[in-house]
């Protein structure tokens, strides 16, 4: 047999398959036939409207802007809208807040007047007692003739008058000058004393003294001296000139005070600057004469001696004999003796100081300078 046989057969089997399905393929379009009809008049239809749809085609895209503003526009109202809701609704929560308020409000209004119902019922009680007083006291009015309804136009035009008074007023002129020249003439004694005197005794100063003592061996004398001289100024100005002091005593042992402060100040500035000492000893008494305020109230001198005066002993005695002469509280004078102790310890340690200085001899003191 032929090797190509068993090909043909298969050939032969396909193709009466495929005869087979081609019948039944012929039979299935036969059965689809109406259906196949309506398919052809839908693509018909289809055909028209996609024939229209190209017909408008070219206004299409016009169509398709002119929505999409109007739907532009329509958002942006939409956003208005939200944003005028969002208002509404804060104005809503105010308007909440707001008649809360009023309604506490209107609840003190309320009691408010129920208070000035009760108040107006007492100003009616108050204004007829009122009423009352007025006719009672209009009744009381005295009826002045022209004689006391002028002397009482006299008293309203001037109803207040100017009174002077001293407390405590010196006698004349002289006596409220006098706590001013006195302490002048005590500094003034010291002053003299000690160009007569010296300040430091040279015998004590050479033997090796100590200085404590070599400052009261030249103070003591001064002092005595001092205490003479006051009781003989006192004596004049009180038997002979007629001073009159409120408190003599007191101002005598004041004084006595004075002498002793004043010649421990002049002894330490001859102990400790010689001869030029004396120089300062006059200048510091003429700044304190300028700043003690014994003229004229210190206040209206210069600033320059407003700042001196609470510094320099001679202030604090010339207020404080004031006291002691015209009369006063004696607060001034204690103050006045504290401060004149303390300079006079003071004065009294520097020139021990300088007492001790003076006892420590160098090459200069051994061999003083020549001089013609």
């Amino acid at each position: 047999p032929d090797p190509a046989c068993s090909d043909l057969k298969k050939a032969k089997q396909s193709a009466a398959d495929v005869a087979t399905i081609a019948d039944d393929l012929n039979t299935l379009i036969a059965d689809q036939d109406g259906d196949l009809k309506k398919l052809d008049k839908h693509l018909a239809t289809l055909q028209k409207q996609a024939q229209g749809l190209a017909d408008r085609a070219p206004r299409l895209s016009e169509d398709l802007d002119d929505a999409v503003g109007r739907i532009n526009k329509l958002n942006q109202g939409a956003a208005k809208v939200a944003a005028g809701a969002k208002k509404l609704h804060s104005g809503l929560g105010d308007a909440k807040g707001g008649a809360a308020d009023l309604d506490t409000g209107v609840g003190e209004l309320k009691t408010g007047a129920h208070d000035l119902n009760g108040g107006i019922y007492k100003l009616v009680d108050g204004s007829g007692k009122l009423s009352d007083g007025l006719h009672d006291g209009a009744k009381q009015i005295p009826d002045y003739d022209k004689k006391d309804r002028d002397q009482r136009t006299e008293v309203m035009a001037d109803p207040v008058q100017l009174l002077s008074r001293d407390l405590h007023k010196a006698p004349n002129y002289g006596t409220g000058f006098a706590p001013y020249f006195i302490p002048l003439s005590l500094w003034v004694g010291a002053m003299v004393a000690y160009m007569l005197i010296a300040p430091m005794n040279r015998r004590a100063l050479a033997a090796g003294a100590p200085a404590w003592r070599i400052a009261l061996a030249g103070w003591l004398p001064v002092v005595a001296i001092g205490v003479l001289q006051t009781v003989a100024l006192m004596s004049v100005l009180h038997w002979a000139v007629g001073l009159q002091m409120a408190r003599a005593a007191g101002t005598v042992g004041f004084l006595f005070l004075v002498t002793a402060c004043f010649a421990a100040i002049v002894q330490w500035l001859n102990a400790r600057f010689g001869a030029a000492g004396r120089i300062l000893v006059l200048a510091l008494l003429m700044l304190q004469l300028t700043s003690a305020g014994g003229t004229y109230p210190v206040q209206t001198s210069p600033g320059f001696f407003n700042a001196l005066h609470p510094f320099l002993p001679m202030s604090y005695v010339v207020e404080a004999l004031r006291r002691l002469i015209t009369g006063g509280g004696l607060g001034p004078v204690w103050h006045a003796c504290v401060v004149l102790v303390a300079f006079t310890a003071g004065a009294l340690a520097l020139t021990a100081l300088s007492a001790r200085r003076r006892q420590v001899w160098t090459l200069d003191r051994l061999h003083p300078e020549l001089s013609l």
